[in-house]
């Protein structure tokens, strides 16, 4: 979960549309309305008690198709909507005024630049802005969680769809011989390498590449990494994962987020194909984050 960063670079400022969606019954509603929606331009989602807040630039969401999903929505629960247009400079003051620094149990802590530091644990310094991936969402703090448990100290980390970076950083942070950080996402990317500079690492150094772009700038590091982090959502992991295969070494480990625990089966069925075992899982207000490991050849 992801997007933005104050830079010299000229991005051009983008318009979000949010949707907020209730549900009554909520499941499995909510889970057929996040699978649903993706297909439409939305491809940020963040779980509420009573239904999903949906997010997209508004430049991408097909509306016609957006009206007929919730359409078909009204015969499997009864749906209340309501559509808003963020402006990014709003986004941003709202982060500023809400933001709150989040404790992972104690080991680390994500906080922007205006909390004051930690008196233990891993200190991570997240300027969000446009940005998802800051540990308020069940997804992020589930990948720090299990990440802090992985022994990352010398080893070549992937965070593909780094969003604000957290993972990446705290990679460096833990003692990763190099970690390469892959968005798809012009805002994420210039957001990762502010967050990278906020805490004292250099986004341009070979040990630390920041990249723009998806899965198929993966092609130089066949075989290279020991650990792979990806926190997107189903369709894009499904569509990845053998990319990700292509470059984890044999032994080497793949910790994904960013689906529902329905979506689990279908994950392990293509993991099957490609010889990871399945380790295990955890849950996290209505979200899942699974652990597997690539078999030796």
């Amino acid at each position: 979960m992801r997007r933005q960063q104050r830079s010299s670079k000229v991005v051009d400022t983008p318009t979000f549309l949010r949707l907020t969606l209730t549900c009554k019954p909520l499941l499995p509603a909510r889970e057929i309305a996040v699978a649903w929606l993706e297909t439409c331009g939305f491809d940020m989602f963040e779980n509420k008690a009573e239904g999903v807040l949906a997010y997209g630039k508004e430049s991408d969401i097909d509306r016609v198709a957006c009206a007929d999903i919730l359409t078909d929505l009204k015969e499997i629960a009864e749906i209340e909507t309501a559509f808003e247009s963020i402006i990014s400079e709003n986004w941003n003051a709202s982060w500023e005024a809400d933001y709150q620094a989040i404790d992972v149990d104690g080991l680390a802590h994500m906080r922007a630049p205006f909390h004051p530091e930690p008196t233990s644990g891993l200190d991570l310094v997240i300027q969000p802005q446009m940005s998802f991936g800051t540990g308020h969402h069940a997804t992020t703090w589930q990948m720090l969680r299990r990440l802090l448990d992985e022994s990352v100290a010398d080893q070549v980390i992937l965070d593909m769809g780094c969003g604000t970076g957290v993972l990446a950083i705290a990679s460096h942070l833990l003692g990763a011989e190099a970690v390469v950080a892959i968005d798809i996402d012009p805002w994420s990317y210039e957001n990762t390498r502010t967050n990278y500079e906020l805490n004292g690492l250099d986004p341009a150094a070979s040990n630390g590449q920041v990249l723009l772009g998806d899965a198929s700038l993966l092609e130089p590091w066949e075989g290279r990494f020991d650990l792979v982090l990806a926190n997107i959502n189903r369709n894009v992991l499904l569509m990845d994962m053998r990319a990700y295969d292509n470059v984890l070494k044999p032994g080497g480990r793949v910790l994904m987020s960013g689906f529902f625990p329905s979506d689990l089966e279908m994950l392990k069925a293509l993991s099957k194909e490609l010889q990871w075992n399945w380790l295990s899982s955890t849950e996290r207000e209505g979200w899942c984050c699974s652990l597997w490991e690539k078999s030796h050849p």
